[in-house]
C-alpha cells in the first residue's frame, strides 16, 4: 500500500518536497485558495482547501497511518500569535485522534534567539525572543510530549535559499549593521534530501538542525553574493570586527541522516 503524505501548508518549500516525492508516495496538500487547489490538482496532487482554524474532518480523513508534514508559517508581520498557536495545537491533537503515523514539524533556528555568540547544537537550550519563535517553541514542546502516541520529527531550518530565492536580493543596496555576524543558511535541495529520508526511511522522534557547514561573516558573504548576482551590493558596518552571532551546528544531524549536504558551503548557493 502506497504511503500517504499530507502536507499542510503547500507553499514554496512544499512544492520542492512534493516534486521530489512524486511517484513514491500519495501526496495530499492543503491550500487556502480555490485557485491554488485547482493548480495543485493539475500537478497530480490531491488538494484540500484548508486554512488553519478550519474544521479538520476532511484533512483528518487522509491521516490514518499517514505522515503529516506541518509547514504552516505564522506570518512575518503577525505579532499576536495566540490563535495561530492554539489552532496548530488543535490540528496536532486532531491528527493524533485520527491515528496519524508520523508528524513532521518544520520549525526554525530562530528558537535560539539572537543574543548569543555560541555554537548551538541540537541539545542547546532554546531562547525564543520573537512572537514567532515563542510560538514555534510552544508547538515543538507540545509535539515532543506526544511521542508516546506517534512518531515525531522536528526539523529546525536555518535561513532558506533556493534557485529562485536568496537573501542577498532583499538586502541589495541597503545600509546595514552587524557585518561581523555569522550567517546560517540552508539550501532547499538539501532540505528536500533530508525530508525525503525522514519521510521514506525512518522517523526521527527527535529534533534536528538543517544548516550549511560553514558560517562566513554576513558583511563579506552578502557583498560577494550580490557581486556574483550582478545586483547592487549592501553596505555593512562592523564587518572588520571579530566574528559574532550564533552558529547553528548541523553536523550531527547531517551525519544522523547519512547525508553530505550538496550546499554545505554557502558560496555554492549563488
Amino acid at each position: 500500500m502506497t504511503q500517504n503524505v499530507v502536507i499542510s501548508g503547500y507553499g514554496w518549500l512544499a512544492g520542492y518536497v512534493g516534486s521530489a516525492l512524486s511517484g513514491k508516495v500519495n501526496i495530499i496538500g492543503t491550500t487556502r485558495s480555490q485557485q491554488k487547489r485547482l493548480a495543485l490538482e493539475e500537478q497530480g496532487v490531491t488538494a484540500i482547501e484548508y486554512a488553519l482554524g478550519d474544521d479538520t474532518s476532511v484533512l483528518c480523513s487522509h491521516l490514518q497511518n499517514a505522515t503529516l508534514l506541518l509547514n504552516i508559517p505564522p506570518g512575518r508581520r503577525n505579532t499576536n500569535l495566540e490563535s495561530f498557536t492554539e489552532n496548530m495545537l488543535r490540528l496536532i491533537d486532531a491528527a493524533l485522534s485520527a491515528d496519524v503515523a508520523h508528524i513532521i514539524f518544520i520549525s526554525t533556528t530562530s528558537v535560539y534567539g539572537d543574543d548569543t555568540n555560541n555554537v548551538l547544537t541540537e541539545q542547546s537550550d532554546t531562547n525564543p525572543q520573537t512572537a514567532s519563535a515563542k510560538a514555534h517553541v510552544t508547538i515543538e514542546n507540545h509535539l515532543m510530549s506526544k511521542r508516546d502516541q506517534t512518531n515525531i520529527s522536528i526539523v529546525r531550518l536555518a535561513g532558506l535559499v533556493g534557485p529562485d530565492r536568496h537573501p542577498a536580493r532583499s538586502l541589495s543596496g541597503r545600509q546595514l549593521d552587524a557585518g561581523n555576524k555569522r550567517i546560517n543558511l540552508v539550501h532547499v535541495h538539501d532540505i528536500v534530501s533530508a525530508l525525503t529520508s525522514i519521510i521514506c526511511d525512518k522517523p526521527l522522534n527527535d529534533v534536528i538542525h538543517l544548516c550549511s557547514l560553514s558560517h562566513p561573516k554576513r558583511g563579506i558573504y552578502y557583498v560577494d553574493a550580490a557581486n556574483a548576482m550582478g545586483i547592487d551590493t549592501p553596505h555593512f558596518s562592523d564587518t572588520e570586527a571579530q566574528p559574532g552571532g550564533k552558529v547553528i551546528d548541523a553536523a550531527q544531524s547531517w551525519e544522523r541522516l547519512n547525508i553530505t549536504p550538496t550546499y554545505g558551503d554557502p558560496y555554492s548557493m549563488f
